[in-house]
């Protein structure tokens, strides 16, 4: 498909700027090369949110909250000491299985929705061509369905 091909071509040509890089590295002074580093502020913390101070060495890079939504905060903070002999606090919703099951379903929903909003967008993908499926005897001289396919049938 075009889309694995697409990936491909980026993949490849990610692996050929990485080959040009390092063919290149050794005739970089040692002195531009710090000076450079110097500039990425490695070891400045990079903030996470507003006021939430996160690790150093990253870069922080912005994107739309609208390109990887996210509906469950992933990261979890604990109060208290850091040290690795302290034991880990229990969590408030150990064991809760019902709430799980309620997460699965609601990425199921998501995912189901993606892919009908997809297929409605004019291209073939899934369309109705070559199948009966919710048309009554009389309907199946022509015409098109409006019944929902998942190419799972």
């Amino acid at each position: 498909s075009y889309q694995a091909t697409y990936q491909d071509m980026l993949g490849f040509a990610r692996l050929n700027r990485g080959k040009i890089v390092t063919e290149t590295m050794p005739s970089v002074a040692k002195w531009r090369w710090q000076k450079f580093v110097r500039s990425l502020r490695l070891d400045e913390r990079v903030e996470f949110g507003e006021g939430d101070i996160g690790l150093s060495g990253g870069i922080q890079v912005w994107e739309p909250a609208s390109a990887n939504i996210t509906t469950v905060d992933m990261i979890r903070r604990f109060g208290g000491s850091t040290s690795p002999a302290a034991q880990w606090p229990e969590e408030e919703n150990a064991g809760d299985d019902e709430e799980d099951r309620f997460d699965r379903m609601e990425k199921l929903i998501e995912k189901a929705m993606k892919r009908m909003s997809s297929g409605s967008k004019g291209g073939k993908k899934g369309s109705m061509q070559g199948s009966s499926m919710g048309l009554s005897s009389s309907d199946q001289g022509g015409g098109e369905s409006n019944s929902i396919h998942s190419g799972n049938e």
